[in-house]
């Protein structure tokens, strides 16, 4: 009979936490791979909180779906997008997984903020739950499109407590590695950026020194001494990483090796497209693009790349060009803003060539021809004054720049 009453009792239990669950999914799912729309990261054992597991995430902008609100309710012409985010940890140790959910309402007055490439909502899961062996379902629904996205579930283990995750955090927040603040600020990849990372280990004499290496590069870093913190920290900011996957070494061997990726978070989005990024830098030669015709493996190719913009770059002995960076990011602008149905790609045009080499014209002046064509005149005030001249000679929208 005790069994009896044990089984009601385990059936119901599964029903209601399976029922919780359905209401969380309902809708089209989608599985994520890891991207720059949605990046998470976590700390296992983090020696200065009394949580075991710290989980953050970050969800760009432009990623949700946002509904304007009508202007006959309350925060009229408000934008808003709502999702719930949901953490899922599940072992064979224990009955039921853990789950926690967060609602979030996100609210914005400006359109284009609900498509920027460069806001985030973030936030953090704080857990402090039994020491077990877990598998992880990280998951978010977005309520407007009734959308569920899933990542590929993970393995973390919070039993064996040398386990640990490589985390990077800006060089101005170590000051804050032991508050609240922090848990928002860490990653577990180095993100590719002007700003200086570091490295945080564990503290222990196996992490007295590193390696760091791939088939290009080859660095043996040893931690600051005397910081008067319990972790190993490293500098990076000497060191030449460029996107890609690293490996690090330990000192004492006897410690696993672990891989880590140098990610680029604001990417312009014209550089994920090499054979477009490489065809545009032909701008900026008057002979023939060096790269043109030259076609290695993928990560040959980075790395001539990366090499290439080193002659252009104000600050050479960072690794982050911020002169290519904003080479892209007005290609990216031009690609949209200047298409046409006989140019799709606007960064291809002449007015993209003009926008990417020279920036935002201090003014434009439109104009018609006697015969009707439209005429843009873009002048800037730079040291001295330039002014382009375009024409759209077939009235089709694809300016061309007057000689």
């Amino acid at each position: 009979m005790r069994y009896i009453k044990f089984l009601i009792v385990l059936i119901a239990l599964i029903e209601v936490v399976s029922g919780q669950h359905r209401d969380f999914s309902r809708g089209e799912k989608e599985d994520l791979k890891f991207n720059n729309q949605v990046i998470y990261s976590y700390w296992i054992n983090p020696v200065q909180f009394d949580e075991n597991l710290i989980f953050n995430y970050h969800i760009r902008y432009d990623f949700l779906l946002f509904e304007k609100t009508p202007p006959d309710k309350p925060l009229a012409d408000t934008f808003q997008a709502k999702i719930k985010v949901m953490i899922e940890l599940s072992s064979l140790e224990l009955l039921t997984p853990i789950r926690n959910i967060e609602e979030v309402t996100i609210k914005t007055t400006d359109f284009q903020q609900t498509i920027s490439k460069n806001l985030y909502y973030s936030s953090n899961f704080s857990l402090k739950i039994p020491a077990k062996k877990y598998k992880v379902t990280f998951t978010i629904l977005d309520e407007i499109r009734n959308k569920e996205f899933s990542f590929k579930p993970f393995d973390i283990d919070l039993k064996d407590t040398s386990n640990f995750e490589l985390l990077f955090i800006r060089e101005s927040d170590l000051g804050i590695i032991s508050l609240p603040e922090m848990k928002n600020k860490f990653y577990n990849f180095l993100p590719f950026s002007s700003e200086k990372f570091l490295l945080i280990l564990p503290e222990g004499d196996e992490f007295r020194e590193i390696k760091i290496h791939n088939r290009f590069v080859n660095y043996k870093l040893s931690r600051k001494e005397n910081t008067g913190l319990r972790f190993s920290i490293f500098s990076l900011d000497t060191l030449d990483l460029i996107e890609g996957i690293y490996q690090l070494k330990f000192a004492d061997e006897k410690s696993k090796p672990k891989s880590f990726e140098v990610r680029w978070i604001d990417k312009p989005e014209y550089l994920n497209n090499f054979d477009k990024a490489i065809s545009i830098m032909s701008y900026l030669f008057e002979n023939e693009n060096p790269l043109a015709k030259y076609h290695p493996d993928k990560d040959e190719l980075r790395k001539k790349f990366y090499e290439m913009w080193k002659k252009f770059d104000p600050t050479p002995s960072t690794p982050f060009n911020e002169l290519m960076a904003e080479f892209y990011r007005r290609a990216d602008y031009s690609l949209l803003e200047f298409k046409s149905v006989s140019q799709p790609d606007g960064a291809l045009t002449d007015r993209g060539k003009i926008y990417i080499l020279y920036g935002p014209p201090t003014k434009i002046e439109r104009s018609f021809s006697k015969d009707g064509r439209p005429i843009e005149v873009w002048t800037y005030n730079v040291n001295r004054q330039i002014k382009f001249t375009f024409f759209d000679e077939n009235k089709n929208g694809n300016y061309i720049l007057q000689k």
